[in-house]
Parts: C-alpha cells; structure tokens; sequence
C-alpha cells in the first residue's frame, strides 16, 4: 500500500545510512576509496538505481565490463535506494561516477561538487505524464482530490519537479497545498516502481515520464493500454546526467568521456534503459531549463528533497 511522505522519507534515510555503512565497511577490498600512483582510483564504482527489468540489469553489467576494458581498472556497479544515496556517495567519495536525472544534476554540482561527464540525447522528445489506470472513473486532476499519488524519487526531474510543476499549474495550487490536495503522498523510489504500483492498485495517480509505459510495455512487464494520460508537462531538456567526482585524474575523465561518446554503438541497450539514443558532450547551461523550473517551484533543492 501507498505509505505517507513522512514514513517514506524516513525509510528513505534508513536506506542510505545502510547504504553508506556498507560501503564504508568495504564489501571486501574493492570498496576502499584509496587510490594507486598517480591518483587513479583501484576501482571505479558507478552509482546507479535498481531497476525491475532484467535487460537493464544485464546492461549494467556490461557497462562496467566496457569500463573495466577501456580504463585498465576493475569497475563494479552499486544500486542506490534513490537519487539522493547516489549524491551523497558522490560527496563522500564512495564512488567515482553516478548516472542521474537532470534535477539531480543540479543538486549534485551543488551539493557534491560532481562534475558532467556526458549526458543522454535522445531521438524521442520526453515529458512527464499525469497517469491513472484505464479502468479509473478519474478524467482531469481536479478528481484526484483526497486521493493516493505517487511520486518517483525526490530529485527526480520527470518524477517529481515536471509532475509538481504541472500539477500546480493544472489545480492553480502552491507547492505548499500541494500534498494537501491528495489523500497521500508519497514516493515509490522509481519510475519502474511507480507504474507497478499504479497497474497494482497501490496508487490512484502517479506523476512518469513519456517514455516509461512504452519502456516498460516492451518488456512485458505491462500493458500499454491498461492506462491513461490525464495531464502532461512541457517537453523535458536537458538529457540524463553521467557524473564523475571532481578529483578523478583527467587522464581517467578523457577515457570516460571517449567511452561514453561512442557508447550507442558498443551497449546500445543501457542507452535504451536511460530513454536515449547516445551520450553527447553537454555543458552546464544544458540544464538552465530544470533550475528554472526548480525556481518556479519557489523551493530550494534542499526542500524538494525533503517533500
């Protein structure tokens, strides 16, 4: 069942304290943050969130085998609970690189100080969608009221920023009235999470992106036509952030970047999983368009994560 805001924040903690204690403890010696001569890490640990699906799993894994190869270094993949484990991994020096949304861009360059590696293009123009299942009696927003919705992750873009911001233009509400407006809120901890939970009855509403029934429908996980958009959001810019932590050697940033640059021909499959269809060279101004969204809100990244 759908729990409230506060619960979920509050396992949310528990998750990453777990999280960081078991990297901290090590996992075995390949989870130590030291570094061999000249600064190289001896592992380089990729910050990623869990997913349902398991040809994303199967590309995650060969993400870290294509790093392994090209770098010389032994890589190795950890799962985070959410967004905010993978900016705090980031800032702890826990791992060397994290694939985030947009938003949590923004959040990591300023919280972590995270650097841009590359980020996704894709060939498909992404918004968010305000989704009820097929079979609801719910038509617009106006009759979500008193009723179970279901966010994606705090520093989500398409997830959480888009879907508020549209709600809030749909219902002429602030964010502030916001999580009134609904019987509950609450976050499910992924896109993927949060479309079973809608096709299960566990949620009346949720706020996705564009792309993941298709994704998700192709997989066999779901049915595209077992929903329904009742609201959307303008289109999304920007792409999915990969991020590196500031003090990697250039020398390992330039084999990251080089990797990644051509990486639509070599995993095209992981590419698919994030909705793109290559990694570009991307500058910080891409993602001007999120922080004025986020301004709009009229809350500090730090707020939002809090929600």
């Amino acid at each position: 069942m759908v729990k409230n805001s506060r619960r979920k924040n509050y396992q949310s903690l528990i998750f990453l304290l777990v999280f960081m204690l078991v990297i901290l403890s090590g996992c075995g010696a390949s989870a130590s943050s030291s570094s061999s001569e000249g600064g190289m890490p001896e592992v380089i640990r990729i910050g990623i969130m869990p997913s349902e699906e398991g040809e994303m799993n199967r590309s995650q894994e060969q993400l870290a085998a294509d790093i392994t190869e090209a770098t010389g270094i032994p890589a190795e993949i950890f799962v985070a609970e959410d967004y905010n484990m993978v900016i705090e991994a980031l800032r702890a020096g826990k791992i060397e690189i994290g694939l985030i949304g947009p938003f949590g861009y923004i959040i990591a360059t300023e919280r972590a100080d995270a650097k841009l590696l590359v980020r996704s293009e894709s060939d498909q123009q992404s918004n968010t969608v305000i989704l009820v299942r097929n079979d609801s009696p719910y038509q617009s927003v106006e009759d979500l009221k008193g009723k179970d919705f279901l966010f994606a992750d705090p520093a989500s873009t398409s997830g959480n920023l888009y879907p508020r911001a549209t709600l809030m233009k749909e219902l002429g509400l602030t964010n502030e009235e916001l999580d009134s407006f609904f019987g509950s809120v609450a976050f499910s901890g992924g896109h993927d999470k949060s479309l079973l939970a809608l096709a299960n009855g566990n949620a009346d509403a949720i706020g996705t992106s564009s792309l993941m029934v298709p994704m998700m429908a192709e997989s066999g996980l779901v049915k595209e036509e077992d929903f329904r958009v009742i609201a959307e959001s303008d289109p999304i810019v920007g792409g999915a952030p990969l991020l590196y932590r500031q003090d990697l050697p250039e020398e390992l940033v330039t084999q990251l970047r080089e990797l990644m640059l051509e990486y639509d021909t070599k995993n095209p499959k992981f590419l698919e999983s994030v909705g793109a269809a290559r990694f570009v060279e991307g500058s910080d101004s891409d993602f001007d368009p999120i922080r004025q969204v986020a301004k709009d809100l009229d809350m500090s990244p730090e707020e939002l994560l809090s929600k």
